[in-house]
């Protein structure tokens, strides 16, 4: 019981301490703001401290010094806020960049046929039929293949014709990337002379055989994953503009060797993209038909960010660099990264091939692979089923007609990241028609003379810089911590007078004195009990 009532008496004790201590504490704080008040030179506090006038006065200038101090901090608010909004933006920095600081695009050509008559009729007899089969309608029947390219250009029902070309496939052993190589007109048929800057080069040696949106093609200056890891092969550049100084190669056609085209004409389809891209139906592409005598004028134009954006978290900058690749996490992560390096578009390709995989169980085969199952020709009608999911500018949603779906325009699709730097290309072309009564040997004509060749499905492409300058563009963070120490002292400043002086005042009378005094208060009273 005794020990009970110690127990009530100290708490008591301490309680009337503690009151004591806060009404001290509110003492020297009402003491020092009035103080505060008199002294400091911000705007209206003078008039709150001058005790020799009427209280409604004083009371009106209290409330005027708080309504400026809220203006203020709500104006702050909208600053931070359109801050973090608006932290990158982009300007042009210059008009005449020197064209010598760009790398030529990558030029991949691809024959509108698809399916070469000659080479199909060169594997089909090689091929075990079963007896019931003829080798010509085989033939015949290899035109199927563009329904793994383009599913559902046949109007009519083929399910049994492409389930038996695939068992005729599987049984002689034959993958899709096989035969679609066999078919497929290679690049030493297809381009017969080539000239890089001014000088005459095999096409062998800078054409490659590569995968695009439209099968098996020829590319120049592409950069796949293998060159790219081996850290041998850079982007090539030209320092000069001109048709004379740029990439010239001649085409020779076949139209009776054409079987399976994807257009309605003879020619080739060259697309011009970034060195490092996927060349993808949205690459800048042209049609040469045949005959041609062609101009393409390449303008390109060059986005960079600073050392400023970098340092940004990627939430804030909304974009990534080509080596931050781990930082983008897609919708479709099943499938490991399979190009050169991180874009934009790169990302919305593995998409794609992502949403494929998903609701078909396999990888087409003009997308590179890695430990997938390629797509053959049973899976054409998975692939009709879906490709409104996968042809979209937004990869994973149906944008069939049917459809008008709901998307959130703030994110990006796929959860793919824009690039922080990148090249684009434009292109200009112009072409007129070879004349027959031209004879030549390779890239070189003269008058005929009946000893030459005379165009016969021809055609001559030029790919060049049209000017010696072009733009540049820069990305740099829109405001620093300088900008953002100006803006908010400048707001405080013209509502409320504050300086950089007036913070350290704030912290000498209510901070400093105040625990000081407080302290120096309490002693005293805790003496004068004793």
């Amino acid at each position: 019981m005794h020990f009970r009532k110690m127990e009530r008496r100290k708490r008591g004790v301490y309680r009337e301490n503690l009151r004591k201590f806060v009404r001290n504490c509110w003492n020297v704080v009402k003491q020092h703001a009035m103080e505060f008040c008199r002294n400091t030179g911000l705007h209206g506090y003078k008039y709150i401290g001058e005790s020799h006038r009427f209280m409604r006065d004083r009371i009106v200038w209290a409330i005027t010094v708080f309504a400026s101090l809220c203006i203020a901090i709500v104006i702050i608010k909208f600053s931070y806020a359109y801050y973090n909004e608006h932290r990158v933006y982009s300007v042009v920095k210059s008009t005449h960049q020197g064209i010598w600081n760009y790398p030529f695009p990558a030029v991949t050509v691809c024959d509108i046929n698809r399916v070469s008559l000659e080479l199909t009729r060169k594997l089909v007899d090689k091929l075990d039929l079963p007896p019931s089969v003829s080798k010509e309608f085989i033939v015949h029947e290899m035109n199927l293949l563009n329904e793994l390219l383009y599913p559902g250009q046949n109007a009519q029902n083929i399910r049994n014709n492409l389930s038996r070309l695939q068992y005729i496939f599987e049984s002689n052993d034959l993958t899709i990337p096989t035969v679609v190589n066999a078919v497929t007109k290679n690049c030493q048929s297809l381009l017969k002379a080539c000239r890089l800057k001014t000088f005459d080069v095999d096409c062998d040696t800078i054409f490659e055989p590569s995968l695009s949106r439209d099968g098996l093609c020829c590319s120049f200056n592409y950069i796949t994953r293998e060159k790219y890891i081996s850290n041998t092969v850079f982007p090539l550049k030209i320092t000069s503009c001109g048709y004379q100084s740029g990439l010239t190669f001649l085409v020779e056609l076949n139209p009776d060797d054409y079987h399976a085209s994807f257009m309605g004409s003879v020619g080739i389809k060259v697309m011009l993209h970034d060195p490092y891209d996927y060349p993808d139906f949205d690459t800048a592409t042209q049609l040469v038909t045949s005959q041609k005598y062609s101009f393409m004028t390449v303008i390109p134009e060059e986005t960079y960010s600073t050392e400023n954006v970098q340092e940004l978290p990627v939430s804030d900058r909304r974009c990534v660099f080509a080596n931050e690749w781990q930082y983008v996490k897609p919708k479709y992560d099943e499938r490991k990264f399979a190009f050169s390096r991180y874009s934009y578009r790169n990302c919305l390709t593995e998409c794609r091939a992502n949403v494929i995989k998903t609701k078909c169980g396999c990888i087409p085969y003009y997308y590179p692979q890695n430990e997938t199952r390629v797509c053959n020709l049973k899976d054409t009608d998975c692939l009709e089923a879906y490709k409104f999911w996968y042809e979209s500018a937004w990869p994973g949603i149906d944008f069939s007609p049917k459809v008008v779906p709901i998307v959130d325009m703030n994110n990006m699709p796929c959860g793919c990241k824009t690039d922080c730097n990148f090249y684009l290309y434009s292109v200009e072309k112009s072409e007129g028609t070879l004349d027959n009564r031209i004879s030549h040997t390779g890239l070189n004509y003269s008058n005929y003379d009946g000893e030459n060749n005379a165009w016969d499905n021809q055609s001559i492409i030029h790919i060049f810089f049209g000017d010696l300058v072009s733009i540049q563009y820069r990305r740099d963070v829109r405001y620093s911590w300088r900008h953002i120490f100006a803006t908010f002292g400048g707001l405080l400043g013209l509502f409320a007078g504050f300086s950089l002086m007036s913070i350290f005042e704030c912290t000498y009378f209510f901070v400093i004195r105040v625990v000081t005094d407080t302290c120096s208060k309490q002693k005293h009273t805790t003496r004068v009990n004793y």
